[in-house]
């Protein structure tokens, strides 16, 4: 897609293109209120308007969110989310509340470069610098609570960081001239209906429920169909539109429960037990592990002429690049599933589940299917993995993989170090390096290209059908070859 400019983004704001939500923002002069793109509103004259690369950038230069179209809730901009690998990192380790505990200083050293060198990344990736992005980001997510969760306003004031409700309070009303009340009065969070039914994935009464919007196109059918051949029993479930799993957030259990709107926007999320107080960082995570910030319409245009792509890009426009929940637990799958299939590497991964996974308690995923969590590293060093129908060399190799993740300072380990970490263990080779990267890491430019499916794929549609060659081709493809990998998979639907 053409570099924006503001000619483009104008352009884009009288036409109210849906493609461009997200990737800018328009600030009206006269007004002082910043907009998405596709704000109903009447379009303002070209001269009263400045446009913006993130909400964050918009609110640094003292403008208010709109009311109406909300950029709260906007999908994340690729500008917020960083297209710069360190930028990346710190963006996300803000919104879990780096600089809330720690200084400038202190998140450049987590991240490996100066401070001085941080502060002028993240100012030319985002428009803002790193104080002014966490600022306005809490400001941001507490809105989006507001509308979009039943969060009580206590809660939110905690979980957004402003430490007291009267310091919420003040700050939102400086920042959009209203009490945060204001902003629940006829606002009905839209949830899936609970008719009364014993259905263990329905609402609860004392269910957190969140909703995260997808960037457009957006095709859930085929997320929903990538999961539920690869859901681990016991761990997760997969049903029409829905997707479920427990996971764990510090010391407290919880129970995620996905479901998937049927007009595609987006993802209600459903979180049951004490773990759900995790809210912001669990929204995080399933915005990656969805994949639903990626401004897909810029990707594929990139593939727009390629014989081999175009045509399963135009069967499924939205398609996304499915993440994982945890890095360690797709590691172990990346490796049980080396030259096997994928269903009997679900069925290895299913027997780890079981034998070794924290089992949950009865009140929490009673009926769902859901029983376990995966165990973690530390649970499982030392423990003797032959016997779940593993060859010795593959049992070894998973023991070297469970000893790494271990070890505490793994968390902090950015990807190319961790990919460095993975060469060196004996039995993992490119294929599983590029998966882990593809979906551990949401590499975006990981490529498989000796995985079997994709050479299937890869040959049904006149292309190679050798590594070495299609390995070449993907060249063409950089740096978006994780979607040409994931385009190819989507060519075996039905395929048996």
């Amino acid at each position: 897609m053409e570099q924006l400019n503001n000619d483009i983004c104008y352009q884009a704001l009288k036409t109210r293109d849906r493609r461009f939500d997200g990737r800018f923002y328009t600030a009206v002069l006269t007004t002082g209120i910043f907009c998405r793109p596709i704000c109903p509103a009447v379009t303002p004259k070209r001269a009263n308007v400045e446009f913006y690369p993130s909400a964050e950038a918009a609110i640094a230069h003292g403008f208010r969110p709109c009311l109406r179209c909300r950029p709260e809730a906007a999908p994340g901009s690729p500008a917020s989310a960083g297209v710069h690998a360190t930028v990346a990192r710190a963006v996300r380790l803000i919104d879990q509340g780096a600089l809330e505990t720690g200084s400038i200083a202190d998140l450049a050293d987590r991240l490996g470069v100066g401070d001085r060198h941080l502060r002028r990344i993240f100012k030319e990736h985002t428009g803002v610098t790193p104080q002014e992005h966490a600022k306005a980001r809490r400001l941001l997510r507490a809105r989006q609570l507001i509308v979009d969760s039943n969060l009580t306003m206590i809660e939110i004031a905690d979980i957004a960081g402003f430490g007291s409700l009267r310091r919420f309070n003040d700050a939102m009303k400086q920042a959009y001239g209203q009490a945060p009340t204001a902003f629940r009065r006829g606002v009905k969070l839209k949830t899936p209906a609970n008719d009364g039914s014993d259905d263990p994935f329905a609402p609860r009464n004392d269910d957190l429920i969140l909703r995260l919007r997808a960037r457009q196109p957006f095709d859930a059918e085929y997320l929903l169909a990538f999961f539920r051949a690869r859901a681990i029993p016991g761990l997760e479930t997969v049903r029409d539109r829905i997707y479920a799993r427990g996971f764990r957030m510090g010391d407290g259990v919880g129970l995620m429960i996905c479901h998937f709107s049927p007009d595609q926007s987006g993802v209600d999320v459903i979180l049951r037990g004490p773990a759900r107080e995790a809210v912001l960082e669990i929204g995080a995570r399933v915005r990656r592990l969805f994949d639903l910030d990626a401004d897909v319409p810029s990707i594929t245009a990139q593939f727009a002429e390629d014989v081999l792509l175009a045509p399963l890009i135009e069967k499924r426009p939205g398609l996304r690049v499915p993440g994982c929940w945890d890095r360690f637990e797709l590691a172990m799958r990346a490796v049980l599933g080396q030259q096997v299939s994928v269903a009997a590497a679900r069925t290895l991964a299913g027997r780890i589940v079981a034998r070794f996974g924290t089992t949950l308690p009865d009140d929490l995923v009673a009926d769902t299917g859901v029983t376990h969590l995966f165990p973690d590293a530390a649970m499982l060093v030392d423990q003797e993995l032959i016997s779940i129908g593993l060859t010795t060399r593959r049992a070894q190799t998973l023991a070297d993989v469970i000893d790494l993740f271990a070890d505490p300072a793994c968390d902090q380990k950015p990807g190319d170090a961790l990919i460095a970490d993975m060469t060196a263990i004996k039995g993992i080779g490119p294929w599983t390096l590029n998966y882990f990267g593809l979906r551990g890491l949401g590499d975006p430019d990981a490529f498989p290209a000796a995985d079997l499916g994709i050479l299937k794929a890869s040959g049904m549609g006149g292309g190679p059908d050798k590594a070495k060659a299609l390995d070449s081709l993907s060249e063409n493809w950089r740096p978006w070859r994780a979607y040409a990998a994931q385009y190819l998979w989507s060519a075996l639907e039905g395929e048996g």
